[in-house]
């Protein structure tokens, strides 16, 4: 075969490998996956704050990965205001597991270890603490315009932060 016929054919590849060839999700498919992965972010959550009030480590923990967790939820073919409501909670969501980048947090293998970690943790928790508070704040109305675009598609979003 000779290189001018192998020409168009290299061409229409890099076109769709650089177009992005992929099969676009119908908006029923995408929401029913959205759904799904933001069922499993909330009981992502719901076992980690259970876990964290046992173990305030592991809930120090989880809060540098909420931003990544959150990022994780499939957003393609979702309608355009639920897409915008779940990526604008999720800017707040790395802004906040942001903050916590850096800790090093180990498990401590004794009560007494943790103890110990927790005060050289303390006083990075309470200069945190303002910041938190005003993501949390920035977040508020966030959370509830996501809320309500979730249950506009009938989807329970009370499980993925704070309601208001």
């Amino acid at each position: 075969m000779k290189l001018i016929h192998i020409i168009p054919i290299l061409i229409a590849t890099a076109c769709l490998a650089l177009t992005g060839c992929e099969k676009k999700v119908d908006e029923k498919t995408a929401i029913a996956t959205f759904k799904t992965d933001v069922e499993n972010f909330g009981k992502w959550a719901e076992a980690n704050s259970k876990n964290a009030s046992a173990d305030p480590l592991s809930g120090i923990a989880m809060m540098g990965e909420l931003g990544p967790k959150f990022k994780s939820v499939k957003t393609d073919g979702l309608p355009a205001d639920l897409k915008a409501a779940w990526n604008d909670m999720g800017g707040v969501m790395v802004e906040m597991g942001d903050l916590f980048k850096g800790l090093k947090i180990t498990k401590p293998a004794t009560p007494e270890e943790t103890q110990k970690v927790m005060a050289e943790l303390g006083p990075k928790m309470v200069e945190l603490g303002p910041k938190m508070e005003a993501i949390k704040k920035k977040g508020d109305p966030i959370m509830k315009k996501l809320k309500e675009v979730g249950t506009k598609y009938g989807l329970d979003m009370s499980k993925v932060g704070p309601a208001k």
